[in-house]
């Protein structure tokens, strides 16, 4: 199955948030980028032969299941340092994000501009922890490879490549763990919903 194909769901679901896309976020032409940004161009670039590669600071993530922006923890010690959850009510500067996606494929790439690390999902946690997003990697090995159904602009959902499962904004969860983003379902529904 051609994974455009795998990505071109239709999400029908009632209780979803509709939201506008962010303003804030800024295509940036090749070679006009930061390096760190050209890097990550590169990298999608290498890895699927595409000839240009569509790269946006200033992106903002927001959950649909709880109309919240992703932040990236980056305050938070230990094995929830960098933690990404759907927990801000208005963007600052842990809400920012650098993303860059091969149309062609949905290959997608994303570092926190906090503090320029790559986004991974910690598959070797366990219970609620398993498959979290973590703004904690200085290179793009497989827990930070992605797939995106739209590129920036409007709603997506996303997954990881590794385990082949949608990123959840967990909004059941309670306590520090309040929609903490997981790679962990097999389905999309509002959790599995955003808007960058």
């Amino acid at each position: 199955m051609r994974i455009a194909a795998f990505l071109a769901i239709n999400v029908s679901i009632a209780g979803l948030v509709v939201l506008p896309a962010p303003a804030a976020a800024v295509l940036t032409p090749p070679g006009s980028g930061s390096a760190a940004l050209e890097r990550m161009r590169g990298q999608v670039a290498a890895e699927t032969g595409a000839a240009d590669v569509p790269c946006w600071r200033n992106i903002t993530i927001r959950s649909s299941a709880n109309g919240r922006y992703v932040s990236a923890e980056i305050g938070w010690e230990g094995a929830l340092h960098g933690a990404l959850r759907a927990r801000a009510a208005t963007p600052g500067k842990w809400e920012k994000f650098i993303v860059c996606r091969d149309p062609d494929t949905g290959v997608t790439n994303l570092k926190a501009q906090a503090n320029d690390n790559y986004v991974s999902a910690e598959l070797d946690y366990a219970g609620a922890r398993y498959g979290m997003l973590r703004a904690q990697a200085a290179k793009v090995e497989g827990w930070e490879r992605y797939y995106s159904n739209s590129a920036p602009g409007g709603q997506f959902s996303f997954y990881a490549r590794d385990t082949r499962r949608w990123v959840a904004a967990e909004s059941t969860f309670t306590g520090v763990l309040y929609g903490v983003l997981r790679a962990r379902a097999t389905s999309v529904s509002a959790e599995e919903t955003f808007a960058w």
